[in-house]
C-alpha cells in the first residue's frame, strides 16, 4: 500500500486530475443540527473528469463534525471498493483526517477507533493515495453531502450527479486539458 500526504490542485483550492491508473475519489460529511441529521457525499472521477459514480447518504443522528468527516471517508472507500476500483487518490477536505489516516499510531478514542476502520478499509485497495483540499476545491462532495437531505436514505448516481450538483462539476473540469 502506498500512502502520500499532500495537497491537491493549485494551491489546494482546485480540484486535480488523478494520474493515470487512478480514480480520484472525493468524500464530505456535513451535520445539520437544527434537523439533528448527518450526511455523506463521494463522487469518483477518472483522470479526465468524467464521473464513474457519485453517491449521497442521509444519517438520522447529528454527528461530531470529525465524525462525519470519517464516516463519510468509511462511505468513499466502501463505495469505490464495491465498484470494483483498486488504484484511488483519497481527497477531503479536512486536513486533520488526512493526517490522522497517515500516522501509524493506534488511537483508542471513540474518533480514532473509527480512523482504525478507515485505515481497515483501505487494505481493500492495491494503492490509495491521501490527499488535503481544500472546501471550495471539494464543491462536487460537499454539494452530494448538502443534497442527501433531500433523500430518504442512500442514493446512487452512475456516470452522473443530481442535476443541480452539474455546475460544481463543470468548474471543476473547465480548467482540465
Amino acid at each position: 500500500m502506498e500512502f502520500q500526504l499532500g495537497s491537491s490542485g493549485i494551491e489546494g483550492t482546485r480540484w486535480s486530475p488523478p494520474q493515470a491508473g487512478f480514480v480520484k475519489i472525493n468524500f464530505d460529511g456535513t451535520v445539520f443540527g437544527n434537523s439533528n441529521s448527518s450526511s455523506v457525499g463521494a463522487v469518483i472521477q477518472y483522470h479526465n473528469g468524467v464521473v464513474m459514480a457519485s453517491c449521497a447518504e442521509k444519517l438520522n443522528q447529528a454527528y461530531k463534525a470529525e465524525e462525519i468527516e470519517v464516516l463519510a471517508t468509511l462511505k468513499a472507500l466502501q463505495f469505490a471498493f464495491d465498484l470494483g476500483f483498486q488504484n484511488a487518490i483519497l481527497e477531503g477536505d479536512s486536513l486533520g483526517l488526512i493526517k490522522a489516516l497517515k500516522v501509524e499510531d493506534h488511537n483508542l478514542s471513540p474518533l480514532g477507533l473509527l480512523v482504525e476502520d478507515v485505515k481497515l478499509a483501505t487494505n481493500n485497495f492495491v494503492s490509495l493515495l491521501y490527499y488535503h483540499i481544500k472546501r471550495n476545491g471539494n464543491s462536487v462532495a460537499h454539494n452530494l453531502a448538502k443534497h442527501a437531505t433531500r433523500i430518504p436514505d442512500f442514493q446512487v448516481w452512475m456516470e452522473d450527479v443530481p442535476s443541480h450538483v452539474v455546475s460544481f462539476l463543470h468548474s471543476d473540469v473547465v480548467h482540465l486539458p
